[in-house]
């Protein structure tokens, strides 16, 4: 059975490429840091080991820092690994994507920044 990546607007899973998936930490303060680094309010009340056992992020959502290659047949992370890297706007640019709970709120400075970004 493939892994899906949980993070929001990413849509990779493991049948697709050989990239990493990696499980979230059972640690509750490391884990309570994925969580809100991932802004998905529906994995705010599961449990760690919840998490755990049905959620993964792709390595695409880490820095090649916090990822070890000690291995040549497993990629593993650091002990302390975060993960810091999301496409959070997407779902701005395209209606169609798929469709999970709202991530943020935006003002509107804010949506008319992205909008002239996205213009130039």
């Amino acid at each position: 059975m493939p892994n899906f990546c949980a993070a929001p607007n990413c849509t990779r899973k493991s049948t697709q490429s050989d990239l990493a998936f990696f499980r979230f930490p059972r640690d509750p303060a490391r884990c309570q840091k994925w969580v809100e680094n991932c802004r998905r309010a529906d994995l705010e009340d599961k449990t760690p080991d919840q998490l755990n056992k049905h959620y993964r992020l792709c390595a695409k959502h880490f820095e090649t820092s916090m990822i070890c290659r000690t291995s040549p047949y497993r990629t593993v992370l650091r002990d302390n690994a975060i993960p810091t890297i999301f496409d959070l706007t997407s779902h701005l640019n395209n209606p169609h994507s798929r469709h999970r709970k709202r991530i943020k709120e935006l003002s509107e400075d804010e949506i008319r920044t992205l909008k002239q970004k996205k213009s130039k």
